[in-house]
This record gives structure tokens, sequence and C-alpha cells, in this order.
């Protein structure tokens, strides 16, 4: 019989958001551009197929560069062409700038707390400067030419011997190798084994990961139905969000117990580390925020 209730609790939420979005939408209806109608709840989600870029760029040809879908009970807007994306991205920016709320996002990002996911203001702004000027800046980067000299010489010397040998190599997958260990060093300090990380390894996690975060998630277009996570992509998403927990908690502790630090290049976590605790606006910077930028 509970299960009788729940459904009947489900359908009068259901009826209720439908003649409340009904009502809102009809007064708007004029103001959007041309887009398919779909469906009531679902709208338009049925459209979306496998390759969700292939069904848009279809139903653009239609409606056009400009196009309003409304992908469950979220309204959406389609640019497709380079003068609209022109007109969203720069023109109006910070009309759009802002990250909308996304289920697999809370668990990866600690609340939506990295520069991916953060909404825009105040917070996404002051977290965006220690990136700029601790990490991307020209006289960081230029301080771990040494480290970038030696990283790139042990790649030469690994295809040399492969060569003497008549070995294959897989550039694409040194090279992408060599690109992970010079941001190791310089966001966490050390390189780290896939061991260290996980048993799964880290390549496999992270492909994982941006799956999870790329999939067209019920819960994010049909908000009530979000606890109940018909797809298990929210208990799929908490498993790897524990895996990086654990491995940042590991780094953020060894930098904290590091005795050497005054000997060394501080690298980006340093940098964190040093903000731990400070206000800026509403809000601290706290260890949550400090594993959210790591990730990214």
């Amino acid at each position: 019989m509970a299960w009788k209730w729940a459904v009947v609790a489900i359908l009068i939420a259901v009826v209720y958001s439908l003649r409340a979005n009904l009502s809102k939408s009809k007064k708007n209806l004029e103001k959007l551009p041309p887009g398919p109608k779909g469906f009531p709840l679902f709208r338009s989600l049925h459209l979306l197929g496998k390759s969700p870029h292939h069904d848009l760029q279809k139903l653009a040809q239609k409606y056009g560069s400009i196009m309003h879908m409304r992908l469950g009970l979220v309204p959406t807007i389609i640019v497709s062409s380079p003068e609209a994306a022109e007109m969203f991205f720069k023109t109006y920016d910070l009309v759009f700038a802002s990250r909308p709320s996304h289920e697999i996002s809370k668990h990866l990002s600690w609340e939506q707390r990295n520069m991916i996911f953060a909404p825009y203001g105040s917070y996404w702004r002051d977290m965006r400067k220690p990136c700029t000027l601790e990490l991307l800046s020209s006289a960081k980067i230029r301080s771990f030419r040494a480290m970038k000299k030696e990283e790139t010489g042990l790649l030469i010397e690994f295809i040399k011997k492969a060569a003497c040998y008549r070995v294959a190599v897989d550039l694409s997958a040194k090279i992408t190798s060599l690109n992970t260990d010079m941001s190791c060093r310089m966001v966490l300090g050390k390189k780290y084994s896939d061991e260290e990380f996980d048993e799964r390894g880290f390549k496999a996690i992270i492909q994982e990961v941006i799956y999870l975060a790329a999939a067209l998630n019920l819960g994010d277009y049909i908000p009530f139905v979000a606890s109940l996570d018909l797809q298990g992509f929210t208990k799929r998403t908490k498993v790897f969000a524990k895996v990086f927990d654990e491995f940042f908690k590991k780094i953020i502790d060894d930098h904290i117990l590091s005795k050497d630090e005054d000997s060394r290049t501080k690298d980006f976590v340093d940098v964190m580390l040093s903000f731990t605790g400070s206000a800026e606006s509403e809000y601290r910077i706290e260890r949550p925020n400090i594993k959210a930028i790591m990730l990214v």
C-alpha cells in the first residue's frame, strides 16, 4: 500500500507543477524563439537520442540557429551558429555566464565550489584570481621551466631506448602522460602513480567521471525525481567522489606536514592552503574549496 500512496503523491505533484508551468508559459510563449513543443512533463527530452549533437543539428535546420526547447521542466535555448554564439558569449556574456544546478556536479565539485560549475558571482571571480596569478601567469610558468625540461628529457630517453630495441611507441599516449605528469607536479607538487590513486587506475576513473558529467540525467530536468536516482548516476558519482576526496585529503595532509616547504618551488596546493580560513566576502576558503579547485 505504501508504494500506491507514493505514486498518488507524485502524480499530484506532477499535475500541480504542470498547471503552474502552463500558466506561466502561456504568458511568455510569444517572446520565445521557435522550437518543438514536445509532450507534457518530458517535453522534448524524447528528441535527444544517443547522439544529442546530431539530433540538435537536425532540429536547428528546421527551427533556426536560435531555438527554444523544454527539456523536462527546464526551458533551454540552443545556439548553433557563429553569429548567435558571439551574441550569447560576448555581447550578452554576463547574462548567460552562470551555471545552472547540476545533480552530478554537486557531488563531484563539493557542492559546485569549483570554477566550472560554480555560479557566476564574487566566489567564482575570487577563485579565478589565484588560478590566473599562481598557476597560469608567465612568471609562474617560467618557475617550472626546470621541471618541464626534466620531464621532457625523460620522455626523450624513453623514446630513444624504445628505438634501440625497435619497440613501437604510442606517441599520443606518451604525450598525454607527459602533460599529466607536468600538471601534477605544478598543481600537486609531485607525480602520483595509479596505485597511489585507486586500484582502478586514474585514466579509467576520469573517463567514467567525464561520462557521468555529460550524461543526460533525468534528475536535472525533472527535479522532483532526482532523489529517486532512476538511472543510478548519483550512486555511481558518490563512489568516485569518495575516491577523489580521499586522494586529495592525502595530498593536502602531505603538504601540511611537509618540512622542506622553503626549499622547493611552491605548487598550487601550497598557494591555496595559504588562503585556508580566510574570508572573502560572504564565504570562507576551507578544504572543500581547495579540493574542488584541485579536481579541475
